[in-house]
């Protein structure tokens, strides 16, 4: 399993996309309690809980990792996980299925200037409080010392989607044959 990890409009969600289109991986979906955000799906995008079914299924075991950002819990559950899957998490869920799925995980940490992510979140719209928060939070939760491994560093700011999906698809095809 591919497991994505970047700062908030790092690219990470497109270079995700980019390999379901040109690689023919599948979205591994992440629970998660807080809002869609404009044209996001349930079931698609994120699996959307209230808390109160979201600590159900805690209390049931039903998830590999559990994590809260911006006041919202967001984990990974068992059933949707899958071998040929990309899933997209923070350090502590990369950290997580390091330990708990070891050598069937490859990490991918999608770095990108603050500058340009703070112009791809004013694009999509997001209100600037919530921008230079998350800009802050970000700076302390994605820092490579905080990782267990990383298997590929990527720099999203030069290259097109397609040429970031085709070196982590190669990359991550090199470390399957181990």
């Amino acid at each position: 399993m591919i497991v994505l990890v970047g700062a908030s409009a790092s690219g990470k969600t497109e270079l995700a996309k980019q390999l379901y289109q040109s690689f023919g991986y599948t979205k591994c979906i992440t629970t998660t309690t807080r809002e869609p955000r404009i044209n996001e799906v349930d079931g698609i995008d994120y699996h959307f809980l209230t808390k109160e079914a979201f600590h159900d299924l805690m209390d049931k075991d039903a998830f590999y990792e559990v994590t809260t950002y911006n006041g919202y819990f967001y984990g990974i559950q068992k059933h949707d996980v899958n071998d040929k899957g990309v899933i997209i998490v923070d350090p502590h869920g990369a950290n997580t299925l390091v330990d708990k799925a070891q050598d069937h995980v490859f990490v991918v940490f999608v770095e990108t200037s603050e500058k340009l992510r703070k112009k791809r979140m004013l694009l999509r719209g997001d209100a600037l409080d919530l921008i230079e928060k998350r800009l802050h939070h970000d700076a302390e939760v994605f820092q490579k010392q905080a990782f267990k491994r990383i298997d590929l560093l990527i720099h999203n700011e030069e290259h097109t989607l397609i040429e970031l999906a085709e070196t982590v698809h190669h990359t991550y095809q090199i470390f399957l044959k181990g």
